[in-house]
């Protein structure tokens, strides 16, 4: 980096006294040669960024992820969700909704808000349900809806059983076997196979 600033430079200012192009490659060239044959030593690389921490689950099993414990109970495949007597949702034409029964429990020491809109990336806990582990599906926020757990907020030491829900194409809602659902951050998340 600094090399090619070296020569910028110098070019800049090659050109800004009036050389004449000829003077202005051969000094070019010169600069160029004697920044390539330097016995510099190389900046060193950044190192790469560690593997997240998985921990796999099976449907029942209790994980934890930072301040929260996370149970997904069970998995079920619906085209329309009851909210209350009258009201439902439905997903668009040719979708179903993947439906996760779960618990969740804050184990912090204040008030958090679980499966959150906005956060830092670190320890912002996600859900994201895969299909062979290529296709990912964020969740659908149910808003209005007392059980969607998608940015509810939880006081400390405090348990809430609720759902979350994936619209996704019937094809994908069909081939439960091969879905899978990650709860966490980036650095650490539970996996959950839907079988």
């Amino acid at each position: 980096m600094k090399k090619k600033l070296v020569l910028f430079t110098i070019c800049a200012a090659l050109l800004f006294t009036g050389c004449s192009a000829g003077k202005l490659a051969k000094t070019v060239k010169d600069v160029t040669d004697s920044a390539t044959s330097s016995k510099e030593t190389p900046e060193p690389t950044p190192a790469g960024t560690p593997e997240p921490k998985v921990t796999k689950l099976a449907l029942g099993k209790k994980g934890t992820i930072g301040d929260w414990k996370v149970c997904v109970k069970k998995a079920d495949i619906k085209t329309q969700i009851k909210n209350g007597s009258y009201r439902y949702f439905e997903p668009s034409k040719g979708n179903k909704f993947v439906l996760l029964t779960m618990t969740v429990k804050n184990n912090g020491k204040k008030e958090g808000e679980f499966l959150p809109r906005v956060g830092y990336e670190d320890t912002l806990i996600m859900a994201t349900l895969c299909y062979k582990d290529e296709y990912e599906y964020k969740p659908t926020e149910l808003l209005s809806f007392d059980k969607d757990l998608t940015t509810k907020k939880i006081t400390p030491l405090t348990t809430k059983k609720g759902v979350i829900a994936f619209e996704v194409p019937k094809n994908v809602a069909k081939a439960k076997k091969k879905l899978t659902v990650k709860i966490g951050t980036t650095k650490e998340y539970l996996v959950y196979q839907l079988k």
